[in-house]
């Protein structure tokens, strides 16, 4: 592994701007990368027109035209798995610049890189890249396959990743190298909870201020709606079995984001909208989760007399964010298990995660045993002064290329 060249190319990505809908640039910058090394590089553009007809299509947060993805492969002499390493250019905003002490745009301080988009997760596609390079660079004596595929739109709902599968991209072991780092060091994440966002609607009654019990709020409406919530957000995380879920204490959060009503100070509020986020459990499809939600939401504000007379509209919006699981047992998860105690001299804990993220595509479109496992804490992710460790990097980069080694060795899974 070139330490240096991971450096500089983790400083490059965080430098080259690619907010989500805007990933062009950054997707070039990784096809320059690969192309040289690569058997084949492979880079494309798809319309969202055609995304948008996909059943699997997740949705998203942001008006785009095209999708631009890069992936590249090395095939060895002798078949074998075929091993896809992945990971996302798109990030959030940089938000309110004021708030930063260290440039969005990105900066090095001895070990840590800081920037948007450096935890979350350029560094972790770096790595991805760096273990693609030296892999490449040691012939072709081995079993099976190795791809990988920088995609964008994962932050709002995963149409890059939806693009490389439908092209053929996929598949039959996946390693997102998010960002998953804990108080101890990397984890693997090997489940995570999804998320549907929507948009309610709650009517009341305007009448004047002075005249206040003539109408009906809409706001004391809202808090109806808002226990009925959390009592099923509440029932949803009791029924969670999974250890790795239940260890997080609320794996499938229910979020109140947005609330707008009203008019005038004077009137008493006639109408309010709240957009929400709900979660997905590791065992539900998006379709049940959806159907689930929709129905016991309904019922659970059932007997009402104002909202029975005046129901509220819920409507699903933006993204959704697919939930998934693999086996602890399963030969990808011991094999990256046993690379990173052989590169670390420590066992990393298997760990859920409260998030979504395109390991649910990857699972459940793609057809692939996927798993997560990068550089970076996610706590840093989105932040202000947003941070990772180059040397942790370093770290995962020699994890990853131990582990596909490993996995190539005979073939066999």
């Amino acid at each position: 592994m070139d330490e240096q060249r991971v450096a500089e190319r983790a400083l490059e990505l965080v430098r080259v701007p690619s907010p989500t809908g805007s990933e062009q640039a950054a997707i070039d910058l990784v096809g320059s990368w690969l192309e040289p090394i690569a058997d084949e590089t492979d880079e494309w553009s798809v319309s969202m027109s055609g995304l948008e007809a996909d059943p699997a299509y997740p949705g998203r947060e942001v008006d785009r035209d095209t999708v631009p993805v890069v992936a590249a492969r090395i095939t060895g002499n002798r078949p074998g798995p075929t091993i896809v390493l992945t990971g996302h250019v798109d990030t959030v905003p940089v938000g309110d610049v004021t708030r930063w002490t260290r440039d969005p745009g990105g900066e090095v301080d001895g070990d840590t890189l800081f920037g948007r988009g450096a935890a979350d997760m350029k560094a972790g596609l770096v790595a991805a890249v760096e273990a693609f390079t030296v892999l490449a660079d040691r012939g072709r004596d081995f079993a099976g396959e190795l791809r990988l595929v920088a995609v964008p739109g994962e932050e709002d709902g995963g149409t890059g990743t939806l693009a490389a599968i439908r092209r053929g991209w996929t598949g039959d072991l996946v390693i997102v190298t998010e960002p998953t780092a804990g108080p101890d060091g990397l984890e693997i994440v090997i489940a995570h909870g999804g998320a549907l966002t929507y948009t309610i609607g709650i009517e009341g009654r305007s009448a004047h201020a002075a005249k206040r019990l003539e109408g009906v709020s809409a706001l004391d409406q809202f808090w109806t709606v808002h226990r009925a919530l959390r009592r099923l957000e509440a029932e949803l995380n009791e029924r969670e079995q999974n250890p790795v879920m239940t260890a997080l204490g609320l794996p499938y959060p229910t979020t109140i984001g947005v609330v707008h009503g009203g008019v005038w100070a004077s009137n008493v509020m006639e109408r309010l909208t709240a957009e929400i986020r709900v979660g997905i459990a590791i065992d539900e499809s998006i379709e049940e989760a959806e159907e689930r939600f929709e129905r016991t939401l309904r019922e659970a504000l059932a007997g009402d007399p104002w909202l029975d007379s005046h129901p509220p509209t819920i409507e699903r919006t933006g993204a959704a964010f697919g939930s998934s699981s693999i086996e602890p047992t399963h030969p990808l998860v011991t094999t990256v298990r046993g690379a990173a105690v052989e590169v670390t001299g420590r066992t990393p804990s298997l760990v859920g995660a409260p998030y979504g993220c395109d390991m649910a595509l990857w699972t459940r479109v793609g057809g692939a045993a996927t798993l997560v496992y990068g550089p970076g804490n996610v706590s840093d992710a989105h932040a202000v002064d947003e941070h990772v460790s180059l040397e942790e990097t370093g770290m995962v980069v020699r994890v990853l290329v131990e582990t596909v080694e490993r996995l190539q060795a005979d073939g066999a899974m």
